[in-house]
């Protein structure tokens, strides 16, 4: 047997484990499983190949192009593993490659959750078939729990196996791809199961401190070649730098203007939560008024918030919708420890290995002590000489 063959066997026995399988599921089910993820790692193609194929499309090939120079850039730069991952492409001929299944008691803001001996313990179900991904939330809801289904554009072996990239992570802007990169690598550097708000804050953290970065560097580029390349090509180049410098601004903005909703978002879910708990279950119609009264609350805080210049068109749209409480589960506290880690990347005096061994040191903590670290690096963020 193949070392390809064995491999793709190896991730198969991962993605039953971190999608949520068990021996009774049905055929079915796992044959969806197997047969999803195979045609993934059986239609890999090395991205090198891709470009240089006089059939893809121009705007995957730029976008893929971008992804080829980050993923350089975060090994080379930023210090991350360099492995197989991102190298090949696979197009999927979907907009999602897997379909998330989030489920909560009616009256409870707490997932229900499957946990795996790699992954650790995951809010949701995924899914290779939107309609099987559907049938088991309507099972769900005839339980009488709340549910949502949601599309995701890419999963991670957290460096088990050679993740592609997909077609569906390229509708990205190309700050976002870059971000993406930075991102994903980042879990394959360190990750701590069961601990979500460490491994995204982490990962988050690395993956602005490397956009910051790479603007930089492409910035420096397009001056190099300004340097020695003529009028013309010094025009070409301040235009693109202006431009490169714009789409960072405009990440930026995005990025805080997701950090401020989803913050609204956890502190109502958490609100919501307290009151659910001391009602007593049997009481329906108290906890009935008190569900509808929180979203009402919730929809009023991003009214405001709306008024002050935060939110979004996108976020419009989420709040115009239905909201119940598995719609809640799908904000992660992606920035809980990220003022903690910029502080630690500071300590690191700019060094990225360095900095990686502080956060392997933080991750062989218990999950009490490793909280009480983030808390005392929190403090020092408000005074930053002694971050530094």
């Amino acid at each position: 047997m193949s070392k390809r063959k064995i491999n793709i066997g190896l991730a198969i026995i991962f993605l039953i484990s971190i999608f949520g399988l068990s021996a009774c599921e049905s055929v079915g089910f796992y044959s969806q499983v197997v047969k999803g993820h195979s045609q993934i790692m059986l239609n890999r193609e090395p991205i090198d190949r891709v470009v240089k194929q006089e059939s893809t499309d121009e705007e995957v090939r730029r976008k893929l192009l971008i992804i080829q120079r980050a993923r350089q850039f975060a090994v080379d730069v930023l210090k991350l593993p360099d492995n197989g991952s991102y190298t090949e492409y696979v197009d999927t001929g979907k907009r999602y490659v897997v379909w998330n299944v989030v489920a909560t008691l009616h009256y409870s803001t707490q997932p229900i959750e499957h946990c795996f001996p790699v992954a650790g313990c995951v809010s949701y179900r995924g899914y290779y078939k939107k309609a099987a991904a559907e049938a088991y939330a309507a099972k769900l809801k005839a339980q009488g729990h709340d549910v949502v289904v949601r599309g995701a554009s890419a999963y991670s072996t957290l460096g088990w196996f050679s993740d592609p990239v997909l077609n569906t992570m390229l509708y990205r802007s190309d700050l976002g791809l870059a971000g993406l990169v930075f991102h994903e690598l980042s879990h394959q550097e360190v990750y701590k199961a069961g601990d979500t708000a460490f491994n995204e804050s982490f990962a988050t953290t690395v993956e602005l401190a490397g956009i910051e970065a790479w603007a930089k560097y492409q910035e420096a580029n397009e001056q190099a070649i300004e340097a020695s390349g003529g009028a013309k090509q010094s025009e070409g180049a301040k235009k693109a730098a202006s431009i490169n410098q714009q789409n960072l601004k405009l990440y930026k903005a995005a990025k805080k203007t997701n950090t401020e909703v989803v913050k609204l978002i956890l502190e109502h879910r958490k609100k919501l939560g307290e009151v659910y708990r001391k009602i007593d279950p049997k009481q329906v119609k108290q906890l009935a008024d008190v569900k509808q009264q929180g979203f009402a609350e919730l929809r009023e805080s991003y009214k405001k918030l709306r008024a002050d210049g935060g939110g979004s068109p996108g976020y419009d749209q989420w709040f115009a919708g239905d909201i119940n409480n598995a719609s809640l589960v799908l904000f992660g506290d992606y920035h809980g420890w990220v003022t903690a880690f910029d502080v630690l990347h500071k300590q690191s005096a700019g060094g990225w290995s360095r900095f990686y061994e502080s956060v392997h040191a933080l991750a062989k903590l218990n999950k009490a002590a490793r909280r009480k670290k983030l808390e005392e690096l929190q403090q020092l963020a408000k005074a930053p000489d002694a971050a530094q």
